[in-house]
Order: structure tokens, then sequence, then C-alpha cells
């Protein structure tokens, strides 16, 4: 049987054991932190944001692009959340679901998280990194129906 893993002593096992439950104890609470500081965006989004944050700081003088998806409640005037949109991103989002569902392809930053987290319309935010692609569209559903 051919063995992926090098033989180690079995205190050095151990210790590499624990290390990588330290790290995944750590991951756990970085990603309850996300929800606690933005508790509608999705954590997955939260975190490439912040890993593509650092990279592109050394690269780039602009923010990554991503396609956002916002899910707003019910009842909302679609047509001043397209304006509000297109005022903050300078971009025209497609709209789904009866105007619950509002997707863009813009530059994204924390700070814009921060202002879409905290909108009382918004439901939750989900999205995809597409670097200097354009948008395939909506990709994801609310998780929760009911409001």
């Amino acid at each position: 049987m051919f063995e992926l893993t090098a033989k180690r002593a079995n205190g050095q096992q151990q210790q590499y054991t624990l290390e990588l439950h330290r790290l995944r104890i750590e991951y756990e609470k970085l990603f309850a932190m996300y929800t606690i500081v933005l508790p509608k965006i999705k954590p997955a989004l939260i975190a490439d944001l912040l890993s593509r944050e650092l990279e592109y700081d050394r690269e780039c003088k602009y923010p990554p692009m991503y396609t956002v998806e916002v899910f707003t409640k019910k009842g909302i005037d679609s047509e001043k959340a397209k304006e509000y949109i297109i005022q903050k991103t300078g971009m025209v989002p497609a709209i789904y679901d009866h105007g619950t569902h509002h997707v863009t392809n813009q530059r994204l930053t924390l700070e814009m998280l921060r202002e879409i987290s905290d909108c009382d319309e918004v439901l939750e935010v989900a999205g995809e990194y597409s670097g200097s692609c354009a948008s395939v569209g909506s990709v994801h559903e609310r998780t929760t129906k009911d409001e």
C-alpha cells in the first residue's frame, strides 16, 4: 500500500493533530465573528473578500470585482432600490423574484458589505468573485424563504 504521509514519531504526530484541531477551532471562531459583525452576509463571501483584499492591496489600486446578490423583503419599491444601487455602485442591477433579488457585478469592499448588511430591507447577501469577467447572473437562492 502506498503511504502518502511521512512517518513521524508518535509525539510529533500528536502535535500536528493538535495544531490542525486548533486551526479548525480558530476558523470556526472567525466564521462566528463574521455572523456577529455582518449578520446578513454569507460568511463565505466575507472570507473570500478578505483574502482578496490582501492580494489586491499589494497588486491593484481598485477593489476586486464580485457578482453580488442581495435578497430583500417583499413589497419594497424595485425602482427605488434600482436607483439606489446605481447611485452606490454605478452598475444597473438585474432584478429577479418579483423584485426581491438584486444582482450586480461591482467592485466590493468590506465597508460596502457593512452598508448593505445594515439596511433594514435586506434579508441576505451572497456573492462570488468575478475577477475581470462579466457576471453570469443570478446563481444563489435565499437560504430561508420566510421573512
